[in-house]
């Protein structure tokens, strides 16, 4: 039986999560999130120095909840925050916090993205994933199981939610996806959804719809233009079940589901449990074992 802490450093939460091992059964033992808006303090690609040490205090504090846990391995990924100018100043910065620090391109992110989700749903062979995050969105072609084609794209629900609800950006960044990486160019009838906004939809669409791991998309459209329209009873539902911190972004970052269900002709979303995390901390433990 081992234990790992995994940090989790996106663009608008710091997130830890320690997880127990035995044998092939993965139990996460503890999770911790903090969010500190990252995103918002990058200007013109150059993250302030206020952002870098809010990094840096929160994965102290991660270091000694693990200390005292008495957790014998700690890796940290970064995603977008990584992809700024003065990366070099930033990363350099969070090696000093007692975390072993990997930044991933948005190619890993979702790799690691994929990786994780098939831990939910194992099943599920042909399709395409993706991953709503702050400042990105990932996407991910899988066929037998197996990835045939990843990007990821800078525009998640932060950016998103500094522009109109009808935006046409989603769907061009979508379209130019397609065309830039050949494996996206397909239809899929069912999705996977994956990270913080898919999750989050899954608890407004278990009150509304009754399911939380599968959800039509003619419900998630109905969710939104209710959300859009200040439905007193969805807004009541959304409220009590998402986290308030998330409360701002969760409309827009469902706009962008929808467009890439509705560009990939997507009729089901399945919303999966595990994601980058888990897929990150697999890799990790693989890389250690190899090592041994």
């Amino acid at each position: 039986m081992s234990r790992y802490a995994i940090a989790d450093i996106g663009s608008n939460t710091v997130v830890l999560l320690i997880y127990e091992i035995a044998g092939k059964s993965l139990r996460q033992l503890k999770y911790i999130s903090t969010p500190i808006h990252l995103i918002n303090h990058v200007t013109d690609g150059i993250m302030s120095q206020e952002g870098i040490d809010k990094a840096v205090s929160v994965l102290k504090e991660y270091r000694d909840i693990s200390d005292q846990m008495n957790i014998p391995y700690r890796w940290a990924d970064v995603t977008e925050p990584c992809r700024v100018a003065n990366r070099d100043e930033l990363i350099s910065a969070l090696n000093e916090t007692g975390w072993e620090i990997y930044p991933l391109t948005g190619e890993e992110e979702a790799l690691y993205d994929f990786s994780g989700a098939k831990i939910a749903y194992p099943d599920v062979k042909d399709g395409i994933a993706f991953d709503v995050g702050g400042g990105s969105t990932e996407l991910i072609a899988f066929k037998d199981g197996k990835a045939t084609d990843a990007m990821s794209f800078h525009l998640g629900c932060v950016r998103l939610a500094h522009l109109p609800l009808d935006t046409d950006a989603c769907r061009i960044e979508i379209n130019r996806a397609r065309e830039e990486y050949p494996g996206l160019d397909i239809q899929a009838d069912s999705l996977i959804g994956i990270g913080g906004t898919a999750r989050a939809a899954g608890l407004v669409a278990e009150i509304a719809f009754g399911d939380r791991h599968v959800i039509k998309t003619e419900d998630m459209r109905q969710m939104f233009e209710k959300l859009r329209d200040h439905d007193y009873d969805m807004e009541s539902i959304m409220k009590k079940v998402v986290d308030p911190a998330r409360q701002k972004v969760f409309l827009p970052g469902i706009h962008m589901i929808l467009e890439i269900a509705d560009v990939y002709g997507a009729k089901t979303i399945y919303i999966s449990d595990t994601g980058i995390r888990e897929g990150f901390l697999l890799a990790r433990i693989k890389n250690l074992n190899n090592k041994n």
